[in-house]
This record gives structure tokens, C-alpha cells and sequence, in this order.
């Protein structure tokens, strides 16, 4: 995935930073890797969680270089929705992989 960076992303450059670490990790996810997924849902909660900090303030950050209120929260409510399906679809992948894991080991 190249990395195409738009304006606001200046304005949370470690939170993006992490956000693509986290992007590139699950599309480089391979389905047998479900210890691996499970690590990688934990992660993508975490920033699932820290995007959904930054839109419940969004009226308390200082917004600059022309950007409105409801741009800033449609673009802080995608990081979130896409950080918060990454934790959804890992998750699954681990649980389906423990559960071969106890099938096999009967």
C-alpha cells in the first residue's frame, strides 16, 4: 500500500504514523498467522480507541490552515472506522485459528 498523505494528516503526525504501521501490518496479515492477528487487533483497538478520543474533542483542537470542524470529523471518523474494522476482521481470524487449534489437538 503507498502511502498517499493528505493535508490533515500533518496535524496528527504520530497517530498517522501509527495508523499506517498498523494498515501495512494487516495487509501483509497472512491467515495462518492468528497469534500474529491477535496482536494486531489489539493494536488497531488501541488507535480504533485513540481516533474516537480525537473526534469526541475535535471542538477543542485549534483548527488550522482552512479546515472546518465537519471535515476534520469525517476524516478522524474514517481513521476510526478503518482501525475499528482491522480489530473486527483480526479478531475472527484469531478466534477462528484457536478454534482449529482445539480441533486439531483432539
Amino acid at each position: 500500500m503507498k502511502r498517499q498523505s493528505i493535508e490533515l494528516d500533518n496535524l496528527f503526525p504520530q497517530d498517522i504514523k501509527q495508523y499506517y504501521e498498523v494498515a501495512h501490518e494487516y495487509l501483509e496479515l497472512q491467515p495462518e498467522n492468528f497469534r500474529g492477528a491477535f496482536k494486531l487487533s489489539q493494536m488497531a483497538w488501541a488507535l480504533a480507541d485513540r481516533w474516537n478520543d480525537i473526534l469526541a474533542n475535535i471542538s477543542k483542537l485549534d483548527i488550522t490552515k482552512g479546515t472546518t470542524k465537519s471535515e476534520l470529523q469525517k476524516y478522524c471518523y474514517g481513521k476510526y472506522r478503518q482501525m475499528k474494522l482491522i480489530h473486527e476482521h483480526c479478531r475472527s481470524i484469531w478466534r477462528l485459528g484457536e478454534d482449529i487449534n482445539k480441533f486439531n489437538a483432539k
